[in-house]
């Protein structure tokens, strides 16, 4: 600093010649700027802010554009004005909060007889007038703050009861979902910007000399000198210093106060909330602290025109040991000789919240419980009659009949198959489980050659159709059995729109009603092409949609193409998953959206929920050991309260509300009031889809496994936690836990079977793999969204799925006959899901068995093993594993495999190996060694021989084939 007078000369200063940096002097000439240097800062700002602004407002009004095609404008706006809104008040706060320190710090540090009041008050105004633009800058960035809070603050402002208090504060849920998140975040906001502008202010009453250290006695009663050689501190700077302090510390108590009700979200260890040590030595803790802060908060206020330097260094002094006290040594000494060695008793009231409220939060209050007394093996006329129509016992499994769907019904390297779906459908008027799946465009899959920006863009533009198996369905050879296949779709349901513009694959942009005719499918000797007539997207015939569209994709081609015209519009977000996320993104959604074919039309329904962290006392689920593959974590309240349904080929979508009663819910109907529809309103035949949703299961099922247990003495020790069942893939993998799929069963006490989603239960820990219980979502419109539990005795053991594989891979036929169809190493066997069925009064275990060559592109379906409690028994069948797992000759012998030369016959010469295939050759192998088994049962000794004479000569076959 320039003409700054001596420490002693304050009350002489003349204030309109100080030259402070950064500032211009009022008088004296002036420098007149150097052109060039303003020019090229000009030059520099510009290349920097434009591309930093111009991407996202070109972002805003594409995707603004978007929102309006789909009738969601409203939606989109409300996040962006809920969000300016939130940055100018906070700016404003903080500009408000920052303008008077700014006056102050400017104010000379004189007594008021030295210097005409006026003209200090003159001067500091015009100081502070010339210095307030600085104060945008950071005006801006918590304004910035403000503005990321928007959807906490429409939460707060839209704020619903749920009914339901904590049992230590009283407070209504709601107010930890809605009011407190923003009480944190004000108070954090508040903190951080009181100490930033304390900063600046100490900064410069340090730059101006007023704070600085004495080196000798000093005069004048407005300075305040603790001893010599001591910091020198101007009462007018003590002043605002005091009351800036003042404020940091009412900040930090209201942080106390708040930091008790954080209390009841806690990590105890053995449960979740504020357990005996929290309640009765942190609870107090923080009330001392917010009370003893408050105190010091209080001094500090008072200093400002009082010397009670004394009173304050007390008080802090107080706090700081109090801290370490309270906060850090009493609880941990509470909790090692008070509650540990007697944990139980001290938490057991504690417990029996953690119950309460988890079983709350994760709707598990309604789920129907039922003992069930298993008899060992279930009555053959019972199961006759229920799996009376074999193709609806699931025998497929998605993965293998994944790779079977690429390669049998792709059809061009172009289109993929993304995921297989499970539902039910009406086929031949019978309502039949299928598994189907979406034949999809991936024009990334196209050859480079043919990657060109029309074929990516204006011509490959859609997938085509869908392919449908029967869930228990086989063809030829292990191949799938279809009913619904190939381009155009063939067979139910049928399909009047095949064509998919939206789907999981979706994401390129593409644009529709060009000059360029859009490929439709192949056929000889012309493709057969095609034009989109839907709805949706948005136009670009004009010069500044095409410059517009040009800069958000980056595609110059946009803007130059001469094949776009008056009725071209470009079509994008069109990857489900994503638009859902940017259509709602408060909501939480399932990954894997399934597909539904109603009415002639092809949709995707995916699963929305509402989530939460802030439910107190419930358990958390994302923590500890627990691990999944699905989406949400780190939550401890959750419902599926809407389904979000998509027309494949416009891109329409709807929300639709299943659960009005979801607390959280209905606070978002109250912001976005337009966007939610009542399931009243979807269609029936869109309603007959409706499945449990796979994740809520996922979720449900994990903390349905220790929170069945509602007494807090069994939760304490665990004694019946459970875990989902464990099976083995390929063969020779590990276990791994086994996925919850979708089956059709008559569940104990129904009178029909039912569409479900159900997982088997094991004991935790441990290396017991006894099944305890069975864990169905029911989907039928009756029992929709309803938990069905079946407890197992615990007297005896149940076998489990790992313990059936393990009497699986013990049995020698078994082991034989899968030791053959993996030709010694050159075929891989595969195990599908092992499906517990219960009939009648006990459980069917059925697991399908693929093979597939090592020169094979998919696996195929060569056995089907059955069992229950006591037997177990192998075949090419279901019907046929069924009769031999109930101790007869298989009624009907399995018909050959045709071949081009036809199968032989026992003792008749057999095929040449070049006319038969690997895999026919194993499953005619493995059909003679059932045939010759099933003839050694009977003492038949002549068609033993026969059918080992027909087996070693397909063994000979199928050396001369693979070299093995």
């Amino acid at each position: 600093m320039r003409n700054v007078p001596g420490r002693g000369d304050w009350g002489n200063i003349d204030w309109s010649r100080v030259d402070i940096p950064g500032l211009r002097r009022t008088g004296g000439p002036r420098r007149p700027p150097n052109r060039i240097s303003t020019l090229i800062t000009i030059v520099v700002l510009a290349a920097f802010l434009i591309p930093l602004l111009f991407g996202p407002i070109v972002g805003f009004l594409t995707d603004l554009l978007w929102f309006r095609s789909l009738g969601l404008e409203d939606v989109y706006l409300r996040r962006y004005t809920a969000g300016f809104w939130a940055f100018l008040i906070f700016l404003i706060a903080f500009f408000v909060l920052a303008l008077p320190n700014l006056y102050f710090v400017l104010r000379p540090q004189v007594p008021r007889l030295v210097v005409d009041n006026t003209a200090r008050r003159t001067g500091a105004f015009a100081l502070t007038l010339r210095l307030m633009p600085f104060l945008l800058v950071p005006s801006f960035f918590f304004g910035l703050a403000g503005g990321d809070q928007w959807d906490a603050l429409l939460r707060w402002l839209n704020a619903v009861p749920f009914g339901a208090t904590d049992p230590v504060f009283g407070r209504d849920i709601g107010f930890y979902f809605f009011t407190l998140p923003v009480l944190e975040f004000v108070r954090g906001w508040l903190l951080a910007a009181v100490i930033l502008i304390a900063i600046g202010v100490l900064a410069m009453y340090v730059v101006r000399g007023v704070i600085g250290v004495a080196t000798g006695p000093l005069a004048g009663a407005d300075v305040a000198v603790s001893a010599r050689n001591a910091l020198t501190l101007a009462r007018p700077a003590r002043t605002h210093l005091s009351i800036l302090g003042g404020l940091f510390l009412a900040l930090i108590a209201i942080g106390y106060g708040l930091d008790q009700y954080t209390l009841l979200f806690r990590d105890e260890g053995i449960l979740t909330g504020a357990g005996y040590a929290s309640i009765n030595a942190r609870l107090p803790a923080l009330q001392i602290l917010t009370v003893v802060v408050a105190i010091a908060a209080i001094a500090t206020f008072v200093n400002a025109f009082l010397r009670t330097i004394w009173i304050l260094a007390a008080t802090l002094g107080l706090w700081l040991v109090a801290s370490v006290l309270l906060l850090g040594i009493y609880p941990t000494l509470i909790d090692r000789f008070v509650v540990s060695p007697d944990q139980l008793n001290k938490e057991r009231p504690y417990l029996a919240r953690n119950i309460e409220a988890t079983r709350q939060a994760y709707a598990l209050t309604t789920v129907e419980e039922s003992a069930v007394d298993v008899a060992n093996d279930p009555a053959e006329a019972e199961v006759r009659r229920q799996l009376a129509d074999t193709t609806s016992v699931r025998l497929w499994d998605y993965r293998p009949l994944l790779a079977a769907y690429q390669q049998l019904q792709a059809l061009r390297q172009y289109y993929q198959f993304n995921d297989v779906d499970v539902d039910r459908y009406v086929i031949n008027g019978n309502e039949t489980p299928v598994m189907l799946s979406a034949r999809e465009l991936q024009a990334s899959q196209l050859p480079t050659a043919a990657q060109t920006w029309v074929n990516k863009h204006l011509y490959y533009t859609h997938g085509f159709g869908a392919v449908m198996t029967p869930v228990g369905s086989v063809g030829t050879e292990g191949r799938p059995g279809f009913v619904l296949q190939d381009i155009p779709p063939v067979g139910q349901p049928k399909i009047d729109e095949p064509r998919i513009y939206y789907g999981e694959l979706s994401t390129d942009y593409i644009i529709v009603g060009t000059s360029q005719d859009e490929f439709d499918y192949a056929q000889e000797p012309h493709d057969v092409t095609t034009r989109f007539t839907g709805g949706g997207g948005i136009g670009v015939s004009g010069l500044w949609d095409r410059l517009l569209f040009a800069l958000r994709f980056g595609d110059l081609n946009l803007l130059i193409s001469t094949q776009l015209g008056q009725s071209s519009r470009v079509l994008f977000h069109r990857q489900i998953s994503a638009r859902e996320q940017l259509i709602a993104p408060f909501l939480t959604y399932d990954p894997d959206p399934y597909l539904v074919i109603a009415d002639g039309k092809q949709y995707w329904i995916n699963d929305a929920y509402t989530t939460g962290k802030s439910y107190p006392y419930s358990e958390r689920y994302g923590a500890g050991n627990r691990t999944s593959k699905i989406s949400v974590s780190d939550i401890n309240y959750i419902r599926n309260s809407v389904k979000v349904v998509t027309n494949t080929y416009d891109g329409s979508i709807t929300y639709y509300v299943v659960d009005d009663q979801d607390p959280v819910l209905r606070n978002l109907r109250a912001i976005y009031p337009s966007l939610f529809k009542p399931i009243a309103q979807m269609p029936q035949s869109l309603q007959a889809h409706l499945r449990y949703p796979e994740q809520l299961f996922n979720v449900q099922t994990q903390i349905f496994a220790t929170y069945h247990m509602t007494d807090p003495d069994n939760v304490y020790n665990r004694n019946d936690a459970w875990k989902i069942a464990t099976e083995i893939y390929n063969s020779g993998s590990a276990p791994q836990p086994i996925e919850p799929y979708y089956v059709t069963a008559q569940l104990p006490g129904s009178t029909k079977r039912e569409f479900v989603l159900f997982v088997p239960m094991t004991p935790a820990g441990g290396q017991r793999d006894n099944m305890v219980a069975w864990v169905a979502g029911r989907a039928d419109p009756s029992d929709y969204g309803k938990l069905r539990v079946l407890r197992l005795p615990q007297t005896r053991a149940i076998f489990g799925p790992l313990q059936i594989e393990a009497r699986i891979a013990a049995d020698a036929t078994i082991r034989q006959q899968t030791s053959l169809l993996s030709l010694g190493g050159g075929a891989t066997v595969i195990y599908g899901n092992l499906i517990v069925l219960p009939v009648g009064d006990s459980f069917l275990y059925v697991e399908p068995l693929f093979v597939q060559a090592t020169n094979g592109k998919f696996p195929e379906l060569q056995r089907v093993i059955l069992a229950t409690q006591d037997k177990i028994a192998m075949s090419d069948t279901f019907a046929n594993a069924l009769t031999a797992l109930f101790g007869s000759t298989p009624a009907v012998t399995p018909t050959p495999t045709p071949t081009p030369s036809g199968t032989p016959l026992p003792g008749q010469p057999s095929a040449s190996p070049s006319s038969q295939t690997v895999a026919q050759l194993i499953k005619s192998a493995s059909d003679h060694y059932a045939r010759a088994q099933a003839a050694l049962k009977n003492s038949d000794f002549t068609t033993y021989g026969l059918e080992q004479k027909a087996l070693e000569d397909d063994l000979a076959k199928l050396r001369a084939l693979t070299g093995q």
